[in-house]
């Protein structure tokens, strides 16, 4: 009888292990061994880890965006307009120094009118240069643009000196046939340079400065997010927390988590203020980015006529290729569009240097000049580009007042009040944690 009592307790005992065994959440094990995250203690370490870090990224972010904040809007906007311009007084400069060191070449040594055409190609390279300088001293904050600035400045200096050598051929002595050989092929190189080299340059530093409108905006969609639901997030985490450490220890707020909350909200609070001008710039940019565009596509035709009027005055003036000058200049397409070149009054140029009729020359000469039918026309095709583009400085500079200047950016005080933030929960869940223990 004694021997099945004391069996029947050593299995219920075997039962109750079992049970114990299966109901642990750590069966299978070491004997004594208990998970630490499972602990009131550990917990409370754990949730403090992540709210510091929550408020560390907030309060980085808050410093980030101040500078994307306080560029987009009328501070991007103004800084592209004017950019822009000072690029366009740039590219249009070269193009026209261009015509005008092309039509150098048109007469010989000794024509009357020669030494008004080469004064106004040394006038268009001082405009270029003066350019130049008034952006570079406007760029000296900026140096990927000032780089830019001193490639254009670097290569100006190449196409004068070879401009340079050109003039020292034609007023050498010699025949005319010899001396127009030569600097026909000095202008065709310098030509050539300036369009592959200068005015490409010149270009990229065009689109360079647009940029910044479209910059300024991408960047901000980014920080924009960021600064508001990284504060959103930190105070849905903080608000989980004191829930929970609510209903974890005799049911107290945590005052250290309250004053980390509040300073949250207030650093959401500093975050919509700082980014206030944000809904005007999303809405009135793209306006502002189209009529850029359309300025640069009027630039982009401007060039292309002053291109094409060197082409005629290299196709009238050389004879090394006036094929090939004609070929460009058809490339172009001057012919269409309203703003395009009566061609008609081109017929007899592209002509002139084979004609046998001894006055073709000097008469096609006198048409592409100014004055002459054919120069007339460049000169209203010119004109009404320069309006155009003057007509869109306007549009271009209604588009920035239109937009709001950047509010007081409240990113380093935001910052500082997430740290100081973090500090509160850290001290308030230690004070919980000594409570506890």
């Amino acid at each position: 009888m004694t021997v099945r009592v004391e069996a029947g307790r050593r299995a219920e005992s075997s039962t109750a292990t079992l049970t114990r065994g299966a109901a642990h959440p750590d069966r299978g094990a070491p004997a004594g061994w208990r998970d630490p995250f499972r602990t009131t203690p550990a917990r409370i370490i754990v949730h403090g880890i992540v709210l510091a870090a929550l408020l560390v990224a907030t309060a980085v972010v808050a410093l980030g965006a101040g500078g994307p904040a306080s560029t987009l809007g009328e501070r991007s906007a103004s800084a592209a307009a004017r950019t822009g311009t000072s690029a366009r007084q740039i590219y249009v400069g070269l193009a026209d120094a261009d015509v005008a060191a092309s039509a150098a070449f048109l007469l010989p040594p000794g024509a009357d009118r020669l030494a008004g055409l080469r004064a106004n190609y040394q006038r268009k390279i001082h405009e270029v240069e003066h350019a130049l300088n008034a952006s570079m001293g406007a760029a000296v904050d900026d140096p990927d643009r000032l780089a830019k600035l001193a490639a254009i400045a670097a290569r100006l200096q190449v196409y004068q000196r070879i401009l340079a050598d050109a003039l020292t051929v034609a007023e050498a002595r010699g025949t005319a046939t010899t001396q127009g050989v030569l600097a026909s092929a000095y202008a065709r190189e310098a030509s050539h340079y300036l369009a592959t080299q200068l005015l490409t340059a010149a270009q990229a530093l065009w689109g360079y400065d647009t940029r910044l409108l479209r910059n300024a905006r991408d960047e901000a969609r980014w920080w924009v997010a960021a600064s508001l639901l990284m504060p959103l997030l930190t105070l849905a985490a903080l608000v989980a927390v004191q829930w929970w450490l609510w209903r974890r220890t005799r049911r107290r707020l945590n005052i250290g988590l309250l004053a980390a909350s509040v300073g949250v909200v207030a650093v959401l609070a500093m975050a919509v203020a700082s980014w206030s001008h944000w809904p005007t710039a999303a809405d009135r940019l793209p306006a502002l980015e189209q009529a850029v565009d359309e300025q640069r596509a009027t630039q982009q035709r401007l060039g292309a006529l002053l291109a094409g009027r060197a082409d005629i005055y290299l196709g009238l003036g050389a004879s090394v290729d006036p094929a090939g000058h004609h070929r460009d200049f058809d490339g172009r397409r001057l012919c269409d569009g309203p703003d395009g070149v009566d061609c008609s009054t081109l017929a007899a140029v592209w002509t002139a240097r084979q004609s046998s009729e001894p006055n073709a020359f000097r008469e096609a000469v006198d048409a592409v000049l100014d004055g002459g039918r054919a120069g007339a026309s460049f000169d209203t095709a010119t004109t009404t580009l320069t309006n155009r583009l003057d007509e869109g400085d306007k549009l271009v500079t209604a588009g920035v007042e239109r937009l709001e200047a950047a509010p007081r950016q409240w990113g380093g005080t935001a910052g500082w009040v997430a740290l100081l933030a973090g500090a509160a929960v850290v001290l308030g869940l230690r004070q919980r944690l000594v409570e506890y223990r």
